[in-house]
């Protein structure tokens, strides 16, 4: 047998690796960009007067707890009288045990006085600002939930914008986030909402049967048609119920359930409306299914414990959806 020369035995194993090399390249099968898996978020509220109560199990059903206990002053500085040390070590301790995000509340219902002073003047409102990121540094916190009800007026609503962007762009530097609570009629500028890291909707409180499903869609509707993508938006869910009489007396699910253990597909029992656990299914579903970036509540101190707790009901209803941006 005649012997091949070296250098031609180099050129056939070379043509032959690059004739392996295509054959697998064309058999490979081709595989899709895989998508990225989305976060439902479950927010819930915490009032300070309910840590002493609190049942820390909840926490495991939460991605972010959000601290009710601060509002402005006029100048622009924090009372930070109701942000006990005891109550902050405490949430801390959760957070770090539950791997929670957490966030300070600043004002809410009774607590937005100040607001409108504060934000209207320059100096006060960079105070403001400061002051947020120095108690939220100091304490452990990720961020800020700005909880102005409600402004008022062309006036307010541009100061409200003020405050929103300068605060998002002091927050980006110090790697906090800052989201705001607006109810479902509220208005919200265009520059405001882009500025937000997350809206929580408070598609509760209006009149009549203060909360229902057909009025969630609603107000869902109005922020996508304003042009706020629903990845940023949560849809607010009550764990309280409201008398359907004048006074509008507030009852929290725990106390609804003791008197009158009504069944999981009702929503109004002894005059009151309330939401039970196939109605929060259904609104956990809704926002799942229309890309909302999850559900916040107000307020988990408020839920029932054991097997009829409703934040339970919104944890089994959840799942991982996808994101292919």
């Amino acid at each position: 047998m005649s012997r091949v020369p070296a250098r031609l035995q180099h050129r056939h194993a070379v043509g032959l690796l690059l004739l392996l090399g295509v054959i697998v390249t064309c058999c490979r099968p081709v595989v899709a960009s895989q998508p990225t898996a989305r976060k439902f978020l479950v927010v819930g509220y915490l009032p300070e007067y309910r840590v002493g109560n609190l049942d820390e199990t909840v926490c495991q059903h939460l991605d972010e707890l959000v601290f009710f206990s601060v509002e402005p002053r006029s100048n622009g500085t924090l009372d930070t009288s109701r942000l006990k040390p005891a109550a902050v070590k405490l949430l801390r301790n959760l957070k770090q045990k539950y791997r929670f995000r957490l966030r300070l509340c600043i004002g809410g219902w009774e607590r937005s006085t100040a607001f409108a002073t504060c934000t209207a003047d320059d100096a006060a409102r960079r105070r403001f600002i400061n002051q947020m990121i120095t108690c939220c540094h100091s304490r452990g916190f990720d961020g800020v939930d700005l909880d102005w009800e409600h402004p008022k007026g062309a006036a307010q609503q541009a100061a409200y914008t003020r405050l929103i962007v300068e605060t998002k762009a002091a927050f980006r530097l110090q790697k906090l986030s800052v989201t705001a609570a607006i109810a479902g009629w509220q208005q919200l500028s265009a520059v405001a909402a882009k500025s937000l890291d997350r809206i929580h909707l408070m598609s509760y409180d209006t009149e009549g049967q203060h909360s229902t499903l057909l009025q969630a869609r609603k107000d869902i509707q109005r922020l996508r048609e304003a042009g706020i993508p629903a990845a940023r938006i949560c849809l607010g869910l009550p764990f309280y119920g409201r008398s359907l009489d004048k006074t509008r007396t507030a009852h929290t699910y725990a106390e609804i359930v003791r008197r009158f253990a009504p069944a999981p597909t009702v929503d109004q029992i002894n005059g009151i409306y309330f939401n039970g656990p196939s109605t929060i299914r259904r609104k956990t579903r809704l926002a799942d299914s229309g890309g909302l970036a999850g559900v916040s509540i107000w307020e988990i101190g408020q839920d029932a414990r054991g097997p009829r707790s409703l934040l339970r009901v919104i944890s089994q209803s959840r799942r991982v959806t996808t994101d292919r941006r």
